[in-house]
């Protein structure tokens, strides 16, 4: 049925792109070059219009089948039902009146119809004006058809801000597509008809028409390059996906068909049209019959190139966008600029490579501007430019994976978390540690030590080669396979403890002072409050600050009476304060009683939240890993990250309300940014 669909789709999107090429060729190409010419020519003329018109009307004969065997296709995929139980009232109702296929379905039928209207009952016209009219609104019709695709494709599923600009790039995409490739099998008549008659005239005219379609082929392509990368940049998003995914893989083959595509074209207008053009039509017809045949032949090629193409985006319309695809990277290494820029030597080695990449970029300009010493130049230049990109590419790769793009299938949250430090103590901690430092007792006698967890290198890794190696091991090493041992999500949850605990220590010289630059996500948590549905931290990103505080009691009190007296204040500064019970949870509201009644008290999830955050205790005068305090404070930002932290004990901090306020009134003047990831990946 695969096949089916992309076979319909091809067929409809060919005959819907003829359509409005055909008339966009006659009102923008045509009649302009035949008032440029001999009047003589008019009669012939009105055959060609002829001969398009039927063009016209077979294509909306093949729109209107096609469309109909789309809408049975649709229909079984959606139901699910063997084609005899498919055209039913019941099942095409359900398609047409609860899909959007359904809906864009009925509105192109109406323009299929409303445009067969006007080309079926169409009189002969009186005069100029009514052949402009009758043209006009029928590419007027045509455009409406081809752009209605998009609000049926892709583009009418992207959601948030990006919605409005895919559907208006998709549609840009498609006129663009139509009024260019459409307009070449009209072209291919024309030059046909030129290159066979015996008038000059004829000879004239495509001399006139000619230009004008390069110049509209021109504006097409340089719109079809703009809006695709416009809906490239959204359905794919970046390398890993392009090539790692199947999407991503068709939309190459659809760009290397289209290289040539550009070539061709490029030749015609470069090579030529003005060839073309220089050539008296009154004094060399047969040498311009000669330059229209090669013509011809070139944009038969075009129009091969660009019914590849059109298949391909049958395929693609099928096929799932790459960013809702998990990549798989084919390559065993991958460039990474931030793991490698402070690798000693790596500055320079680029610098040298950047010049002999600019000196093979000369000799290679050289060797074409110059016809002396024109071979040795030309090579000595790819060969330059060649060897200093791939000592370049060199310094910058790293090892990957087929899993290194992999986005994480587990949110980094506290839940996620906790299991995972749960699973590191069981698995993990013999070789690298409680601490995840790499000293556990049983690495005394491996012959090379394990990994220091909480290194900065870790951050450099991604997710998915910290999945591969938890999967697959790593060889040469001591570190063993667990992919038989621990699901995905365990595995996932491993992961997710493992950059908690890199980012801990990156952050022991956190403090009371909010950090200039954010770079600390906060682990995402769900809590429940008394009786009623829970809240995530997540559901404040975008609208305030938070104020994380966890407290134990009755040492914390003093500080919770505190606060509670400074929550309007807070309030007012742009945060809300969040208390979370480090123990005793259960009875935490009759201890307190009435006090610290005007924030709320995270009861439900509160275990998962603490062994979460107590991870980020490191500090700068503590050596190792120092014991877990009986309270914490945590400022929070409106995108997500960790900004600032107090423990009583290191130093004032926020012992006193106003300096508390002052930092949440710093934070609050920031200049709003981009939200922290769903997930945490580096």
């Amino acid at each position: 049925m695969t096949g089916l669909t992309v076979i319909i789709r091809f067929v409809h999107l060919g005959a819907s792109t003829l359509l409005l090429g055909a008339f966009a060729f006659l009102f923008l190409v045509a009649r302009p070059a035949l008032r440029r010419v001999e009047e003589s020519l008019r009669p012939e003329f009105e055959r060609f219009d002829q001969i398009i018109f039927r063009l016209v009307g077979w294509s909306l004969l093949v729109a209107l089948v096609s469309a109909l065997l789309w809408l049975g296709a649709q229909a079984m995929i959606m139901s699910g039902q063997p084609l005899r139980r498919t055209f039913t009232l019941d099942t095409l109702g359900s398609v047409l009146g609860r899909t959007q296929f359904g809906r864009v379905w009925e509105l192109r039928l109406a323009l299929i119809a409303l445009l067969g209207g006007f080309v079926l009952l169409r009189e002969r016209e009186r005069d100029e004006r009514d052949w402009v009219a009758l043209r006009l609104e029928g590419a007027i019709l045509a455009a409406a058809l081809i752009s209605a695709l998009a609000w049926a494709g892709h583009a009418a599923a992207t959601q948030g801000s990006a919605h409005l600009v895919h559907l208006a790039g998709d549609s840009m995409h498609l006129l663009a597509t139509g009024v260019w490739l459409g307009g070449l099998l009209p072209l291919v008549v024309l030059l046909a008809w030129a290159r066979q008659s015996a008038d000059r005239a004829w000879a004239a005219f495509a001399q006139e028409a000619t230009p004008r379609f390069s110049i509209l082929g021109l504006v097409s392509v340089g719109t079809l390059v703009l809006t695709g990368i416009v809906n490239g940049w959204i359905l794919v998003g970046d390398f890993p996906h392009l090539v790692g995914t199947r999407y991503g893989r068709v939309l190459l083959l659809k760009l290397i068909l289209f290289l040539p595509l550009i070539a061709i074209a490029a030749a015609n207008l470069l090579r030529l049209r003005p060839r073309l053009l220089a050539v008296p039509a009154s004094d060399a017809c047969e040498m311009i019959r000669g330059l229209l045949r090669r013509l011809r032949r070139n944009v038969l090629a075009e129009l091969s190139f660009g019914a590849a193409i059109l298949l391909i985006v049958g395929v693609l319309g099928i096929t799932a966008p790459a960013l809702h695809v998990q990549p798989t990277w084919s390559f065993p290494f991958r460039l990474a600029w931030e793991v490698r820029k402070n690798v000693p030597g790596v500055p320079q080695a680029l610098i040298r490579g950047g010049i002999g990449m600019l000196l093979g970029v000369g000799a290679l300009g050289y060797g074409v501007l110059r016809r002396r010493h024109r071979p040795w130049a030309i090579g000595l230049g790819l060969a330059a430019l060649a060897s200093f990109t791939a000592i370049t590419l060199r310094v910058l790769a790293v090892d990957a994976y087929p899993t290194t793009y992999l986005r994480p299938a587990v949110p980094y949250s506290a839940l996620s978390i906790a299991e995972g430090g749960r699973l590191y103590q069981e698995n993990c901690a013999g070789c690298h540690g409680v601490s995840g430092y790499g000293d556990g007792p049983a690495a005394v006698g491996l012959a090379r030590k394990p990994a220091d967890l909480t290194a900065k290198h870790t951050a450099d890794h991604t997710a998915g080669d910290m999945f591969w190696w938890l999967t697959h091991g790593i060889a040469g090493s001591p570190m063993p396979a667990f992919g038989d041992a621990l699901s995905a999500e365990d595995r996932w949850d491993l992961i997710n403890f493992l950059r908690a605990l890199s980012a801990a220590e990156q952050a022991r010289a956190m403090s009371s002072l909010v950090e200039p630059i954010p770079w600390l996500v906060a682990p995402d948590f769900t809590f429940g409050i008394g009786v009623g549905a829970g809240e995530t931290l997540k559901d404040n990103r975008g609208k305030t600050m938070v104020l994380l505080v966890l407290f134990t009691l009755p040492g914390s009190l003093p500080r919770l009476e505190a606060l509670d007296r400074a929550w309007w204040d807070i309030g007012l500064a742009g945060a809300r304060v969040l208390a979370v019970p480090m123990r005793e949870a259960e009875q935490v509201y009759r201890r307190l009683g009435t006090r610290a009644a005007n924030f709320p008290i995270a009861v439900d999830g509160n275990q998962e939240i603490v062994e979460t955050y107590t991870i980020f205790r490191r500090t700068l005068a503590a050596e190792g890993v120092p014991p877990i305090p009986s309270h914490m404070e945590f400022l929070i930002d409106r995108q997500g990250d960790i900004r600032a932290r107090w423990m009583p004990g290191e130093g004032a901090g926020w012992a006193e309300i106003p300096r508390l306020l002052k930092e949440i009134e710093r934070l609050d003047k920031e200049v709003p940014r981009a939200p922290a990831p769903e997930e945490h990946v580096h």
